[in-house]
């Protein structure tokens, strides 16, 4: 036998039918994807919830409750069918056995002024008719052909659907002597059925319609435990946590809501600490003792940095001639925007020391140009002294002059102190070299280490100073200072910005 080799069929992926089945698949899905886009609200969502269970729940109750009347209304009627044809057989026994054709349409007759009767035949054992009134069924002759084949009591129903008939073998003593055929009519019947199904339908729909307006008031209040639980946390974002309500409820919600409760009473416990530490620390400081593990101990390590020192030019004299609160109320009215300063050039004021302010560059956060970040906090700092000194002689007072030194260096940083007491702070020869440039300055004067000068973005803002290399106590090898060149610094414009920003914020002698 000979085979040819056929040609490869070729076939789609997927035929008309399932491309039409992957698009609205593919539509379905983008349907979902695009409603899941908008955030739909807990309580419209639960009462969509609530309404299609609603809907579920009486649709199939309205469906079984339908189909167990119809199936009583079907068992009723066939009670009733076979108490007709019983009574109809019992009848017409003994007139088929004596042949009496008159008995038989009497009773025929008697039994169809009956109104649910359309129609009464009797046959013979042959399936002649011996007597009928009223409806014949149209297909009698196929009653007729299968006479022969009742077990007993048989029920049918019509072709044109109005009728019943059953049909049943008459018997005298329990011999067979003819047949009975009786229809009876189903509207009667049925418009009590479809009476009970309408009442059934309006009463379902009803219950939907009801339970579908109930269904929003019933999720918004489900959802009102929810609700107070987003009006605590909002409470708890704002830091309002001690205007929260007492809620005596005695579910897990309440016990949820206590929760929330002392939760927001911790919250504004650990707040509290926060703003009192940070009052005597810098708030990046205060930030990493509370976040340090093993009690709030911050390791030591060695930082690259700048240290500025800034003091006042003759401040025992000036405490010789004020008293004590007063000589405070004046350190404080200047420290306040030194701070400022300083936190406006990334800063950090690491501790006042009577009328001495250290502050930070580079530690505790790392910074590649710290060195420029001190001279322009220094630069600040003297343009604000200017402009208070101005007001404070306008006012018949004082003025108050101070001197800068800063230097640049590796330093530890770290804590100082004792268990019960310590100081997060930085110690080395930089720092004391920084506190010792600051005692040479003049007054109005920022003075700089060469190591300060050195450092990135310095060399065209700073010149060495005149007085040219000095010995410094402490230090065996001689120090060259450095003084600011204001004509290389191009931002003196930005100093003058951020001074009007500071006083601004905060008004002179409040």
């Amino acid at each position: 036998m000979d085979f040819q080799e056929s040609e490869p069929i070729s076939r789609p992926l997927f035929d008309e039918t399932g491309q039409a089945a992957a698009t609205r698949i593919l539509s379905m899905n983008n349907l979902i994807r695009f409603f899941r886009r908008f955030s739909i609200p807990l309580t419209l969502r639960w009462a969509l919830y609530i309404s299609a269970l609603i809907v579920l729940v009486m649709v199939l109750l309205g469906w079984f409750l339908i189909g167990q009347q119809e199936r009583s209304y079907r068992h009723q009627t066939d009670l009733l069918g076979e108490m007709i044809i019983d009574q109809f057989v019992r009848a017409a026994s003994e007139p088929m056995v004596a042949d009496d054709l008159l008995s038989l349409e009497v009773l025929v007759s008697q039994q169809e002024k009956n109104d649910l009767i359309l129609g009464m035949q009797l046959l013979d054992l042959d399936g002649k008719p011996l007597a009928g009134a009223g409806a014949i069924p149209p297909d009698l002759n196929d009653w007729i052909k299968g006479r022969n084949s009742l077990p007993g009591n048989f029920s049918r129903v019509a072709r044109d659907g109005s009728a019943i008939t059953y049909m049943k073998p008459v018997n005298f003593q329990k011999t067979i002597v003819g047949y009975a055929l009786v229809s009876i009519d189903r509207q009667p019947l049925e418009r009590g059925l479809q009476a009970l199904v309408q009442a059934l339908v309006a009463t379902t729909m009803g219950l939907i319609i009801l339970g579908t307006l109930l269904a929003f008031p019933l999720a918004q209040r489900l959802c009102r435990p929810i609700h107070q639980l987003v009006r605590v946390g909002e409470a708890i974002d704002r830091g309002e946590a001690g205007d929260l309500e007492a809620h005596q409820r005695r579910d897990e919600i309440g016990q949820v809501l206590s929760s929330f409760k002392r939760m927001a009473d911790d919250l504004e416990q650990k707040r509290h600490v926060e703003r009192t530490l940070s009052r005597y620390l810098s708030p990046s400081v205060a930030e990493k003792v509370l976040s340090a593990p093993k009690g709030g101990r911050l390791a030591s390590s060695m930082a690259e940095g700048s240290v500025l020192f800034c003091d006042i030019v003759g401040f025992t004299n000036l405490s010789e001639q004020l008293e004590p609160e007063q000589v405070a109320n004046l350190l404080n009215g200047y420290f306040r925007y030194f701070s400022l300063a300083a936190s406006s050039s990334q800063g950090t004021v690491d501790k006042f020391i009577g009328d001495c302010i250290m502050i930070l560059f580079g530690v505790p956060d790392a910074d590649e140009h710290h060195a420029l970040h001190a001279l322009t906090c220094a630069l600040l700092i003297q343009t604000i002294t200017e402009e208070i000194n101005r007001k404070r002689q306008a006012a018949g007072e004082m003025a108050v002059l101070f001197r800068i030194g800063i230097n640049s260096g590796r330093m530890l940083a770290g804590n100082l102190g004792s268990e019960e007491h310590m100081q997060y702070t930085v110690v080395g020869d930089a720092v004391n070299l920084a506190s010792r440039i600051c005692g040479l300055a003049n007054p109005g004067e920022i003075l700089l280490t060469e190591m300060a000068a050195l450092q990135p973005g310095m060399d065209s803002l700073t010149r060495p100073s005149r007085m040219g290399a000095i010995k410094v106590r402490g230090r065996q090898e001689p120090v060259i200072p450095y003084e600011v060149d204001l004509e290389g610094f191009s931002d003196i414009g930005l100093i003058q910005e951020d001074m009007e920003v500071i006083l601004g914020d905060r008004e002179l002698g409040s």
